[in-house]
């Protein structure tokens, strides 16, 4: 990591949070030295201390919506393909009515991420459902993942007209390999993004902070520095991460090793995030697909009540006994960085 790269990471992530802790712990504890005493006793004494006072009260700080779960992109890395639920796209009512419902009842919320196992952009109705948190709610820091094969010009136009965040453009690959990755048109993608990025330059606004990110896969391991290069003036921020399995649902090569094994701690989304799927559904977990573990329905009963209920609070109790024999966790691949989780997300 030189030294540029670092300080526009710090820039960004100082940006995107309104500290720079994030990236500085991050860094410590992976590119330094420090490295070295994670997971050790004295580690992981003060960690499960920073772990037991977040877990005494329940404050969630996100809540993410998953607007749609149709996808028009095919990618290899992902189980859309094999997803057995019914595909469909939010309707302005019940997302006004989720928004109102977790919103009112937990001030603790300061970020909207609207997604989830689709592409925002598909629901025709995204402009007006971020014209309704800016409006009722214009405290709420809104961000938006998308692939950008959908954003035409006047999709960019209008979400740009609004109060934005964030918005991840999910890459994965170069030109040489996009379609194959992807399933996508790599020119038209390009073309949609720097459209998106030169107005906003125009428009001379600091948000949306724009980042570009990339999956290492066997197919794009090499690509990385160069992705990072191509990209790297044109937005905030360009990550690159390693691939997940969706909970033992689909296994992907890669080289890449992850940095900390040693050890796995409770998954922080459980205390930080609301996630609600395409029917209203509150679930477990990102990785959950196929929404098989529902703890209730916001449209049908009060967000409080769900996610204060036993069977939640059992999950979360098992979490902290160091216990992921329940489904979904089980066979999960996403601890791989939960030893730094805890210092990082909060």
């Amino acid at each position: 990591m030189g030294l540029r790269y670092l300080l526009k990471e710090t820039l960004y992530y100082k940006r995107l949070d309104g500290s720079p802790k994030r990236m500085i712990y991050k860094f410590l504890f992976s590119k330094t030295p420090l490295s070295r005493l994670v997971n050790s006793k004295v580690y992981n004494f003060f960690y499960r201390k920073k772990i037991d006072k977040f877990t005494k009260e329940h404050s969630p700080t996100i809540l993410q919506i998953e607007n749609t779960n149709v996808c028009n992109a095919r990618c290899i890395m992902c189980p859309h393909t094999k997803m057995k639920r019914k595909q469909k796209i939010m309707g302005f009512e019940d997302f006004k009515k989720i928004v109102d419902e977790v919103l009112l009842n937990y001030k603790s919320i300061k970020n909207l991420t609207i997604t989830g196992f689709g592409e925002a952009t598909v629901d025709r109705g995204l402009v007006d459902k971020v014209k309704y948190v800016n409006q009722n709610y214009p405290e709420i820091n809104i961000d938006i993942f998308t692939n950008g094969a959908l954003l035409s010009k006047g999709l960019a136009d209008e979400l740009l007209k609004r109060k934005l965040h964030k918005i991840n453009f999910s890459i994965n690959a170069m030109e040489k390999n996009y379609k194959k990755i992807t399933g996508l048109s790599y020119s038209l993608v390009r073309e949609n993004i720097i459209y998106f990025v030169n107005k906003k330059r125009e428009m001379k606004k600091k948000f949306p902070l724009v980042n570009f990110s990339l999956m290492i896969l066997k197919e794009n391991e090499k690509d990385v520095k160069d992705f990072i290069k191509l990209w790297d003036g044109n937005g905030d921020s360009v990550m690159s991460y390693l691939p997940l399995d969706w909970a033992g649902s689909k296994k992907i090569e890669s080289v890449e090793k992850p940095p900390f094994i040693r050890k796995r701690w409770p998954c922080i989304p459980l205390w930080q995030s609301i996630m609600v799927d395409v029917e209203g559904n509150i679930i477990m977990c990102c990785q959950d697909y196929e929404s098989k573990v529902k703890l209730g329905n916001v449209l049908k009963e009060p967000i409080k009540k769900i996610m204060n209920s036993k069977k939640f609070q059992e999950i979360r109790d098992k979490h902290k006994q160091g216990d992921f024999s329940m489904d979904i966790c089980r066979t999960c691949d996403n601890w791989i960085n939960s030893s730094l989780w805890w210092w990082v997300y909060n």
